[in-house]
């Protein structure tokens, strides 16, 4: 028991969660105590953020999400190796080549002298049509490289976009349990409080006192307070449920792709594009970059969906580092799709970046060409191949330096017509 005192109000800011009971025992100017202490019990429910089983949930989602990262860079330094690997094996095979070469001037020198040594010629050009049968098959093992270098970008922008995804989980978390620490809802502890305190003369109190007469007002204003509440809390776990959908369709459609890579089907041209868009619209956020869509109606097309993903994903990350590096104020990029003729279709991805010399126009494409100081050189490669692979092209232009940049990925309608233009 407290001392005895004159106030008729007590607030508790720090009580723990369950049943309390609060008795108020009161004593006359004689000094003569009630033997029957006025009794209320409440019960304290603890905040959502605190229970069990949110804490519970959102510990499992930072593992799952801990557990996927971890396999993906584990992933990432394993292809580096290979990658690494594979550039001692093309030295090697270069200086092959090179000895390759001095042999068969050596072999056109004596071939005019030595008519009578034919049979050592013919193994002489056996063996040389076995070194250049080796010489394709680590080149067509380089290709494959180079496509799981793709493959790795592909792993880390997903990455970069559940980052950015898991940002707005933190702050929609944060934001209702703050909501929630603050909540007017306290204010009913009161009023029930105070409703206890005159059961006797309920209808007096509500009529003659002042603060009884105050009371319709304020349970109007602590209601209207508490749906507004409930709205918001609403808003914020519904935005929060969006985006971990969000975080579960980027890792989903990564894995379709995975495991629909070699087979060709048919698809829109429109939602390759979008598929390729949705890894980088996060990053273009970052970098302030405008995007801008020009789909023209195209029928759709017959192909395999992860070689144009990967050759589509290539181009706008180059075309997201060449607005970066370029001196415009406005960085734009521009997707368009076209038709080109009756059994062809166009894809563009226009930059207002850096731009490229005219003289690199070709070379770009080049395995192991780059102008970037951390660049590798495989993914323009690797996109010229595969759309060669698919029955169609990929092309660049530019003015210049400063002035921009395109690329042009021409495919078949169906890859059975590619000869047919």
């Amino acid at each position: 028991w407290s001392a005895y005192h004159a106030e008729t109000q007590k607030m508790f800011l720090a009580l723990p969660s369950g049943e309390h009971t609060f008795e108020v025992r009161a004593r006359d100017m004689d000094y003569n105590v009630d033997p029957t202490p006025a009794q209320f019990r409440f019960l304290v429910i603890q905040p959502v953020w605190r229970q069990p089983w949110f804490l519970g949930l959102v510990g499992t989602f930072l593992m799952v999400v801990g557990f996927m990262e971890y396999r993906v860079l584990r992933r990432n330094y394993r292809l580096r190796m290979e990658v690494a690997e594979r550039k001692r094996a093309q030295t090697e095979v270069e200086k092959q080549k090179e000895q390759m070469e001095e042999q068969n001037v050596e072999l056109e020198a004596q071939k005019e002298a030595l008519v009578s040594h034919k049979d050592r010629l013919e193994v002489e050009i056996d063996q040389r049509k076995q070194a250049e049968v080796e010489v394709a098959k680590i080149h067509k093992e380089l290709l494959t490289v180079s496509r799981r270098a793709g493959m790795a970008e592909v792993a880390t922008d997903v990455l970069h976009n559940v980052g950015n995804v898991l940002n707005s989980v933190n702050v929609s978390a944060s934001l209702v349990a703050e909501k929630i620490r603050r909540s007017k809802a306290t204010g009913i502890a009161k009023v029930v409080r105070l409703l206890n305190e005159h059961t006797a003369d309920l209808g007096a109190f509500l009529t003659r006192d002042e603060k009884g007469q105050k009371l319709p007002a304020y349970l109007k204003l602590m209601a209207e307070e508490i749906t507004q509440e409930q709205h918001y809390l609403q808003k914020e776990l519904t935005a929060l449920c969006g985006n971990i959908e969000h975080i579960k369709q980027i890792v989903a459609m990564q894995q379709d792709y995975a495991q629909v890579a070699g087979v060709s089907e048919l698809i829109p041209v429109h939602e390759l594009a979008e598929d390729a868009l949705k890894m980088h619209l996060g990053a273009y956020l970052r970098h302030g970059i405008q995007l801008e869509r020009e789909y023209n109606d195209v029928p759709p097309i017959t192909t395999d969906r992860h070689k144009v993903l990967q050759i589509l994903l290539n181009l706008l990350h180059n075309a997201k580092y060449a607005c970066d590096e370029g001196k415009n104020v406005e960085k734009r990029i521009t997707i368009r799709i076209t038709k080109n003729g009756e059994n062809r279709v166009r894809i563009d991805v226009v930059d207002t970046g850096i731009g490229i010399p005219q003289e690199n126009l070709t070379r770009i494409f080049n395995h192991g060409f780059t102008t970037r100081p951390n660049g590798h050189g495989f993914g323009l490669h690797s996109g010229a191949n595969a759309a060669k692979e698919l029955g169609g092209s990929l092309v660049a232009h530019s003015a210049g330096l400063g002035k921009g940049a395109t690329f042009v990925l021409e495919l078949p309608l169906n890859r059975g017509s590619a000869g047919a233009t």
